[in-house]
């Protein structure tokens, strides 16, 4: 086939008047001396507002586009759901999730019913903020303590439906999940994060800014408002993306649109630091494997490599102006309600109407027409791996196979990622420790041990061999811990703690492997807590560890202070209430911890241990109709909860309901055979059930796991 290509004249907005002319080869030759001085560390961010005054028609043209419309607040005027038209069913744990619209505002139910159809659960969560420009979904984040939180269930607009946020029908995380910084990153301009905490924020802008794609703004302003008229052809005062060379160009745009199996920062980098003009790949390691974008669908932020695919884009990369992302998506322009023909006039600029009948094809007049639809024939919509009921236009323009109605073909998981940066790909010691710290990485996220393992052998062998990263020592060290090996992870946290002894997350896991291993030097534990905390005060699960830790020690006024300042600092942690009410019922403060773990049912209605707790409460209480409503619901919710099976099935026995007993002390062993008092609770009671084999073999069992168990003992001795 041959391709015949005519450049379109488009220039990125440069932002800026420029005095002067040059030709386009003058640009060229010395693009890679060009210094933006914007880019020094000093140099503040100003808002998109600044840019009003100077770019009026690019900043209006950019407040119509998705970029900008990329997170924002859900009013009356920016609704556009169906509230209330569907109501969401978890199958797995009975929730359900509803969306209401009222005079205060929006809101998502959750409410569990019973078997007569009443409801017995209801929290219900603001939505606050709509998260994507709404093209294919809107999702809704709430605020609460500085926190930002993405609530479970989405509005699918191609579909005209509501289901669940993407990954919550795998995973449900209800209204837990916080907002981490490399997901803020791409939806907003730049936040002000509190530090090393990944999810809180003092100030969060709404949507992408321009100094997303042209740096921090301060120094330009200052000059510009200061009279100075730009002398050269190059205003070295912002970054003008059309200056740049072509990887860099794209960049700009892969920041965002570029995805992989694994995203890795880079050893001292956040997810903030990267500035237009750089070069991504020292920033981000990237890989790829587990997932394949050109057999098994499209990825919602794949664009760029699907274009890089495409002829048009390889065809024309000697060209002055090669096709890129800004040929078609002028980032200054709002084309989200302009239709197709929108985009097909671009397509039209190289290929017109009168070349394309010179094609070899059936018909060519009949289908290369000015009224013709490039896009849907050569870049049609695919589904997205990580979203249901949406579909995204895939940027792999090609000529596309009409047999396979079908769609994409999903494909075996891979073994092996691969590296997408070219330095990660070279047989350095620095890409060998990436690749080990993507595969730990990834077997962390898909819960593969074989993944962790291999990534530990790789790392032990550059480590052998001399070399040394601050991260990847503590994600050895953390591999480790997640398999559940504390004492091979001592060492590498040891180690990376010295290397960065600020790192609080560090402090933590470290301090949880001492824990994990019995050091006999409690207060070296506490201290790494404590530090951690003096660090950042705001880390809530460090608190709560902190809090157990104290609780084991018998310091339970201090660790109560824990688990207080937890529900101070997060109202919502549901684990700091319950910690909380179990300490109370440990201290026997049976009126307040029914109080607090019922304020932590409210919280999380599927929490088994919260729900035997309060049943133990009832029971002490000689409350036993509620305590049995109370243990029965548990066991229906939290069906791999040991500890209310057993509670559930003492109780039958102290209410001589052996059948039952039965039923319930044998479910509580099949999870955990292992515990010599369910054994005996079950022996006793197949003993006053008249089944006296299966009461000696039981009590038998439980004489194997604790020699002279009393309960046991007795039920041996009667037989």
């Amino acid at each position: 086939m041959i391709f015949l290509f005519f450049v379109m004249p488009f220039v990125f907005l440069a932002g800026c008047t420029v005095n002067g002319s040059s030709s386009q080869e003058d640009v060229e030759n010395d693009i890679e001396s060009i210094v933006f001085r914007n880019l020094d560390s000093g140099t503040s961010f100003v808002g998109d507002i600044a840019c009003f005054d100077c770019h009026e028609n690019q900043y209006r043209g950019f407040k119509e586009h998705g970029m900008a419309n990329s997170m924002y607040l859900l009013t009356r005027d920016t609704a556009v759901e169906d509230f209330g038209s569907e109501v969401v069913v978890d199958s797995t744990t009975g929730l359900r999730y509803e969306t209401v619209a009222a005079d205060s505002g929006f809101f998502m139910v959750e409410y569990i019913l019973d078997e007569e159809g009443k409801r017995v659960h209801e929290l219900k969560r603001p939505m606050e903020y709509v998260v994507g420009s709404g093209t294919s979904a809107r999702t809704y984040v709430m605020e609460e303590d500085g926190w930002f939180y993405e609530l479970p269930v989405t509005w699918y607009t191609q579909k005209g439906r509501w289901d669940f946020s993407p990954g919550y029908r795998v995973a449900n995380k209800r209204f837990d999940r916080k907002i981490a910084d490399r997901c803020v990153a791409c939806h907003n301009g730049y936040p002000s994060p509190v530090p090393q905490t990944n999810g809180m924020y003092t100030e969060m802008p709404l949507g992408i800014s321009c100094e997303r794609c042209h740096g921090p703004g301060q120094l330009h302003v200052e000059e510009r408002m200061s009279g100075g008229d730009v002398v050269s052809r190059i205003d070295h005062t912002i970054v003008n993306p059309s200056h740049l060379e072509l990887d860099l160009r794209l960049d700009v745009c892969q920041q965002c649109h570029l995805n992989g199996s694994v995203s890795l920062l880079r050893e001292g980098r956040t997810p903030y630091d990267f500035r237009p003009s750089q070069e991504l790949d020292d920033f981000v390691a990237l890989f790829n494997g587990l997932e394949s974008i050109d057999e098994e669908g499209i990825s919602v932020i794949s664009h760029a490599d699907r274009m890089r695919m495409s002829a048009c884009f390889t065809e024309t990369l000697q060209l002055p102006k090669p096709l890129e992302c800004t040929t078609c998506h002028d980032p200054h322009e709002g084309f989200r309600t302009e239709g197709p023909q929108y985009f097909n006039s671009t397509c039209m600029t190289c290929h017109s109407p009168v070349q394309l009948k010179e094609i070899d094809i059936d018909q060519p007049i009949s289908v290369h027409t000015t009224e013709a639809n490039c896009i849907d024939c050569h870049m049609p919509k695919a589904d997205l791996i990580e979203a249901p009921h949406s579909s995204f236009t895939d940027h792999f323009i090609q000529v596309v196979d009409k047999d396979n109605e079908d769609g994409p073909v999903l494909t075996q998981e891979k073994d092996v990622l691969k590296a997408h940066f070219a330095k990660d790909q070279r047989d350095t010691p620095e890409a060998r420790l990436y690749e080990g710290m993507a595969y730990i990485t990834r077997g962390y996220q898909a819960g593969k041990n074989e993944a962790i393992e291999q990534g530990i052998a790789i790392l032990e062998e550059e480590f052998s061999n001399g070399s040394t990263m601050s991260e990847a020592k503590y994600l050895l060290g953390y591999a480790f811990v997640l398999l559940g090996r504390p004492a091979e992870a001592i060492a590498p946290l040891e180690e990376a703690l010295k290397l960065e002894p600020n790192k609080t997350e560090r402090l933590n896991t470290l301090a949880q492997a001492y824990e994990a291993v019995g050091i006999k030097d409690a207060s070296r534990i506490e201290r790494l807590y404590r530090e951690a905390l003096r660090i950042q005060p705001k880390l809530s699960d460090v608190r709560l560890n902190l809090g157990l830790f104290l609780q084991k020690q018998g310091k339970l006024d201090a660790a109560e202070s824990a688990y207080r300042e937890v529900i101070s600092n997060e109202s919502w942690n549901a684990l700091g209430w319950y910690n909380l009410g179990t300490l109370q019922l440990q201290q026997g403060k049976l009126d307040a911890a029914k109080e607090t773990l019922e304020q932590a049912l409210m919280l999380d209605p599927l929490s088994g241990p919260t729900m035997s707790n309060l049943g133990l409460i009832l029971l002490q209480q000689e409350r036993l109709d509620e305590a049995q409503e109370i243990l029965e619901t548990s066991v229906l919710r939290d069906k791999d909860h040991v500890e209310s099976f057993e509670n559930l099935g003492t109780l039958y026995l102290n209410l001589e309901e052996n059948a039952k007993a039965i039923e319930m002390l044998s479910i509580a062993i099949q999870l955990n055979p292992n515990l010599s008092d369910i054994q005996a609770k079950l022996g006793l009671a197949f003993f006053r059930a008249e089944r006296f084999d299966d009461a000696r073999i039981a009590a038998q069992k439980a004489i194997a796991l604790s020699p002279n168990h009393p309960l046991a003992s007795q039920i041996l001795q009667a037989l």
